[in-house]
């Protein structure tokens, strides 16, 4: 199944809102959502989760959702627990300031599941049991943190509760197609998108020759600058180290 299409139909066809403005209680009061990115990215991942569930009805395809926080991916669309080609299917979001802003997303970890012996680590199957791996990616922008009071609304004042965000953007791509060959966030152990805006996310054809070369070169990127230093820090000098034979 191509998840790409049929997110795009199933999307279209749902016709969903984003209008989310915050969670409601048993006695009917709204407490506003904030700016958060952590709340925010929740909101989006719920916003879309009607859609893999329909994608997965339609393909009579089992849907698995991430036991912990932690764990890849937020949605695993299969046929049977045994099934040796599940779908992956991971929500990332970022926010931008402006609407020519180029944002990254970081796309997990380097040292946990791609690699030769830790397949099973923080991911609800081992990694040699997905085929394909999604990217649903949110870009918005958020508002200012003082421009959401901190007090709770009745639904009679559904109207009078501010946005946290806007102009939401969404793309669909496979995941070794918008990755780039920096890390992500910092000193941390993430893979790192390419940098653009939605349009390069959307035309993304990718900076690797193939799915196989993203993960060689990710499965050998080390954890530091010092120890890349005599090996390779970008997809040139992993194409020369490659060429020599290394690895």
């Amino acid at each position: 199944m191509d998840f790409g299409k049929a997110f795009e139909q199933v999307y279209r066809a749902e016709a969903l809102s984003y209008q989310i403005k915050g969670v409601i209680t048993a006695d009917e009061q709204i407490y506003p959502l904030g700016t958060d990115t952590k709340v925010l990215s929740a909101v989006f991942e719920l916003a879309i989760r009607p859609v893999v569930y329909q994608i997965a009805k339609q393909a009579s395809l089992q849907v698995r959702e991430a036991r912990a926080q932690n764990y890849y991916p937020d949605f695993t669309l299969m046929r049977h627990e045994d099934d040796r080609q599940k779908i992956a299917v991971d929500v990332k979001t970022t926010y931008r300031t402006t609407d020519t802003e180029r944002v990254k997303f970081t796309l997990g970890s380097y040292t946990s599941f791609i690699r030769p012996g830790n397949e099973t680590k923080n991911i609800e199957f081992s990694y040699e049991d997905y085929a394909a791996h999604w990217i649903v990616g949110f870009i918005y922008k958020r508002k200012p943190t003082d421009s959401i009071p901190a007090h709770v609304y009745g639904l009679d004042e559904l109207d009078d509760i501010p946005m946290p965000f806007s102009d939401v953007q969404l793309f669909v791509a496979e995941k070794w197609r918008i990755a780039g060959d920096k890390a992500g966030s910092g000193n941390t152990t993430n893979i790192g998108s390419i940098a653009g805006t939605i349009e390069d996310f959307t035309g993304a054809t990718g900076l690797f020759a193939s799915e196989e070369e993203f993960l060689d070169y990710w499965r050998n990127y080390e954890r530091t600058a010092n120890e890349r230093v005599n090996k390779y820090s970008d997809l040139q000098t992993y194409r020369a180290w490659r060429a020599k034979g290394q690895g």
